[in-house]
């Protein structure tokens, strides 16, 4: 118990100021006058859990308050060690091992790409060997030894009829009597009909199949007769007996898709050979030689370019 003395005017004062301070449980010592004031001394009850409760508390928050102080220092002292490693750091070393990545990647990049070639080679090779093996002639159709006295050619628009024809009637020249007849609605080509001109060859349009009847006959007269058919009397033409002593080949752009059902229809269900044209405008003749090798087609010449 501790002892505490009020000295206050009166009883009355010094009874309310211990009430308020310590409550009901102030236990009163003795109260005394001295001189004009009153003195009263109270016992009351001394705390001491709560001092040593706030005592330890103070003294964790003092261990708390080292412990922060001495990581924050540690933290600093890394932080400083980090920074001076990275300041010390050679830039020209960062570069380098960037330099050596970039080496790699392209040492990488080339060793698949050499792979490839060499998948590549080996694709080609296995085309060349199937083609070899098809027995296609590739050689310029200049150079063909196929001709009949009656040869027909056919073809969609733009697959190279009228150059095939070109380069033919200027490969034999004034050296045979040739007859060109064009079968349908065939607009007459100015170069070609120059060409007619210049080396006496013969011309005849007609937009009537019946013409072929007459074909047995007129090739006594000549050495040799081309017929060039219109895509739309395609299937007349087979059709018509005149087929069957003659050469009949297809020109066909090697720039078109070969693997289509289209190409191969019905119109062509007898598989003339054919005359590849437009090589110049494939993007990949190893990859169409490989679809016509496969359909079973046989080549009989080429053609590249437009005649000039």
């Amino acid at each position: 118990m501790e002892l505490k003395r009020y000295l206050e005017v009166d009883s009355k004062t010094a009874l309310e100021k211990i009430k308020s301070e310590y409550g009901e449980e102030a236990l009163i010592i003795s109260s005394d006058k001295v001189g004009n004031k009153t003195e009263v001394i109270v016992g009351v009850s001394k705390n001491e859990d709560t001092d040593e409760a706030q005592n330890k508390e103070q003294g964790r928050s003092d261990a708390f308050q080292q412990a922060l102080d001495a990581n924050s220092a540690q933290g600093t002292e890394k932080l400083s060690a980090r920074e001076t490693r990275e300041k010390g750091k050679n830039p020209w070393a960062v570069i380098e091992k960037l330099n050596t990545e970039i080496l790699d990647i392209k040492s990488t990049m080339l060793e698949i790409k050499e792979q490839k070639e060499r998948e590549k080679a080996l694709r080609i090779s296995e085309i060349d060997r199937k083609i070899e093996s098809c027995g296609f002639d590739l050689a310029p159709i200049e150079e063909c030894n196929k001709w009949q006295s009656v040869n027909i050619i056919m073809g969609k628009p733009g697959s190279g009829k009228t150059d095939v024809l070109k380069r033919l009637l200027n490969q034999m020249r004034q050296e045979e009597e040739v007859l060109l007849i064009t079968l349908g609605n065939i607009n007459p080509d100015k170069s070609l009909m120059s060409l007619l001109s210049e080396w006496k060859h013969s011309y005849l349009a007609s937009e009537d199949p019946s013409i072929l009847d007459k074909v047995a006959k007129m090739s006594g007269c000549f050495n040799k007769i081309f017929i060039e058919v219109d895509y739309t009397f395609t299937q007349k033409a087979l059709e018509h007996p005149v087929t069957k002593d003659s050469t009949v080949m297809i020109c066909s752009g090697a720039d078109q898709d070969f693997n289509s059902a289209e190409f191969f229809s019905e119109t062509y269900k007898i598989r003339p050979p054919l005359i590849l044209t437009r090589l110049d405008l494939c993007s990949n003749l190893p990859s169409a030689l490989n679809s016509l090798a496969d359909s079973g087609a046989e080549i009989n010449g080429t053609a590249t370019g437009p005649w000039k």
